[in-house]
């Protein structure tokens, strides 16, 4: 027997109203039999934080067998709720059959309420009207479907299916870019920073605000956040990385204000950017740049982080991943050795430390400097020489002038014009800096003389200082910069017998070295021997030494006075056409 239009309707209100608190908007009832249909439409799109739309599920020709409906929503939307038309809330479940996994799903009316042991109850034409709002976190769209399933037998009568609503959820998002070395964007999430850079790295956060218009865009600011986990993951702790990097922010590039790390109770880590006040802009859209700096020292390290939104409540709209990658690959130029050779035709060349830690290489090949050095019978550098064209020398001439050369800064052309300290040097027999820059010189009669450097060109050294007799026991004398790592210059001397001695700098004018500790014997088989400074940035000064073959030896500094370096490494042959090496 066909039950009547009148006994649908009010079985339909009765049983929906009760199991979930709603009631169908009655519609246009087909008299003849047609397939039964489902639909969804959604009113409104929706803002974030902003109020409820709704959304109608239209069952057209339903059975008359007891069925139900379902509301199906892709993936898993912890911030989406749903209410009935009396503000009822309604979970979200996981979803069963063949799309149990991808989807979350409502089930309306499916409680047996004529108690007959089916599912669901006959169902009229009409509309039932739900009420969507969102919170984070939602995706920013959400596919949905409708199935009207038979209450007996769990098959789908109807489907919105294959062709879901989309429901879009409004709110400010962020595009990211950062420059490269070269000065070119990267459009990635993963920003690159070397430990020890000159430059710091500039990260652009392309900010979008985008609405519905069912509310009036918040004041929003982001924050930069690496959470306890992830700092752990990368090796760092959050007051190591709070204190080592550097964060600036600047909406324009035109100066970068340093930001404050926030280490919070969790164990996170975050700095806050400005808030940009959406109301005052004319666009949706706002950029900040935000810059990185990482000292040489800090380890390497890929940390995964996310850029995050709130408004002045507090409210978080959306998160981001960003990633900064840490590299300790490239050693800084301003820390790294760079060394020279001078020719027997009077060339000069510069080497310079490899840059690349990855590299099993030690220096770069040479390149010249100019030629015309071999007028001087002694040059000695007296600081050390830097892979960015840092470092000062002196080269006294035939006659017995000394020449100063103040480093540039420039690797390309390292020295500028020379500039006249004075006569008489022809006094001594044996000069060396010591990297303070002072100058070292022993006379004829073996006595060793400190001129203090001044840091001026036209009067680079103060008066002399007599340091003592009894340096003509030494055959070689090289500054070896500050072995120890006290702040002291130290030397190094190698005497007769081949041993060479360390003198520690004490950094007192009157008695400026310590008693001398022995070295090693065996230093009277190398042609040349000169303190560098640290050609692997590791923290110590370095020894270069050539042998009688030609072979350029690298002893790497230990910081121990006792045993100030490790044992020798073999770096290069061909060194005998060198007649200096500084």
């Amino acid at each position: 027997m066909r039950i009547s239009r009148k006994r649908r309707v009010a079985l339909a209100v009765a049983t929906l109203g009760a199991a979930i608190g709603f009631t169908p908007v009655q519609g246009a009832v087909a008299e003849d039999p047609a397939s039964p249909s489902i639909g969804l439409t959604v009113v409104h799109d929706l803002d974030l934080w902003g109020p409820a739309q709704e959304l109608d599920i239209t069952l057209t020709a339903p059975p008359v067998s007891d069925a139900y409906v379902k509301l199906e929503v892709r993936g898993s939307q912890p911030g989406l709720h749903v209410t009935d038309e009396a503000g009822n809330p309604l979970t979200l479940g996981p979803a069963t059959g063949p799309y149990a996994g991808s989807y979350q799903e409502i089930t309306l009316g499916a409680q047996d309420s004529d108690g007959n042991g089916i599912p669901g109850i006959p169902m009229t034409a009409g509309v039932i009207r739900l009420h969507l709002s969102a919170q984070y976190p939602v995706s920013s769209a959400i596919a949905l479907s409708a199935l009207l399933v038979d209450g007996a037998t769990g098959t789908t009568l109807a489907s919105s299916r294959p062709d879901p609503t989309g429901l879009y959820v409004w709110g400010p998002d962020i595009d990211t870019s950062w420059y490269g070395p070269d000065g070119s964007p990267d459009f990635s999430d993963q920003v690159q920073v070397v430990t020890g850079a000159p430059h710091a790295v500039i990260e652009r956060l392309d900010t979008h605000m985008n609405s519905a218009g069912t509310t009036p865009a918040p004041v929003t600011h982001t924050r930069l956040v690496f959470t306890a986990q992830q700092l752990a993951a990368a090796g760092y702790s959050p007051a190591q990385f709070a204190t080592a990097v550097a964060v600036g922010y600047s909406p324009d590039t035109s100066g970068f204000t340093r930001l404050t790390w926030n280490q919070n109770p969790d164990g996170s880590v975050s700095a806050d950017l400005p808030a940009i006040d959406w109301h005052t802009r004319k666009i949706i859209q706002a950029d900040q740049y935000v810059s990185f700096r990482v000292p040489w020292g800090f380890p390497a390290g890929l940390l995964a982080g996310a850029l995050q939104i709130y408004d002045a409540d507090g409210r978080q709209y959306t998160t981001q991943p960003n990633t900064l990658q840490v590299t300790a690959d490239i050693r800084p130029a301003s820390l790294q050795a760079a060394f020279y050779a001078r020719d027997r035709a009077g060339e000069l060349w510069q080497y310079r430390g490899e840059t690349y830690v990855s590299s099993s290489a030690y220096y770069y090949t040479r390149r010249p400097v100019g030629t015309g050095w071999n007028t001087y019978n002694a040059l000695t550098p007296l600081s050390s020489f830097k892979n960015n064209g840092t470092g000062d020398l002196v080269g006294r001439d035939h006659d017995g002038v000394l020449w100063y050369y103040a480093g540039t800064g420039n690797p390309s052309a390292p020295f500028a014009p020379r500039a006249r300290v004075g006569g008489g040097w022809n006094t001594y027999n044996l000069l060396t800096g010591d990297g303070h820059p002072d100058l070292l010189a022993r006379d004829h009669d073996g006595v060793l003389w400190l001129y203090r450097g001044t840091g001026r060109v036209t009067a680079p050294f103060a008066s002399r200082i007599r340091i003592g007799a009894g340096w003509n026991t030494y055959n070689l004398l090289t500054g070896a910069g500050d072995i120890t790592g006290d702040g002291h210059p130290d030397l190094l001397a190698r005497d007769h017998d081949g041993v060479l001695w360390l003198y520690q700098g004490t950094g007192s004018t009157t008695t400026p070295y310590k008693p001398r500790i022995e070295i090693g014997p065996g230093w009277q088989h190398y042609t040349h021997i000169t303190g560098i400074g640290d050609l692997l940035v590791n923290g110590h000064t370095d020894l270069l030494a050539t042998d009688t073959n030609g072979t350029l030896w690298y002893y790497q500094g230990t910081g121990n006075p006792a045993a100030p370096y490790k044992a020798r490494v073999n770096i290069g042959t061909g060194w005998s056409g060198y007649s200096t090496l500084l």
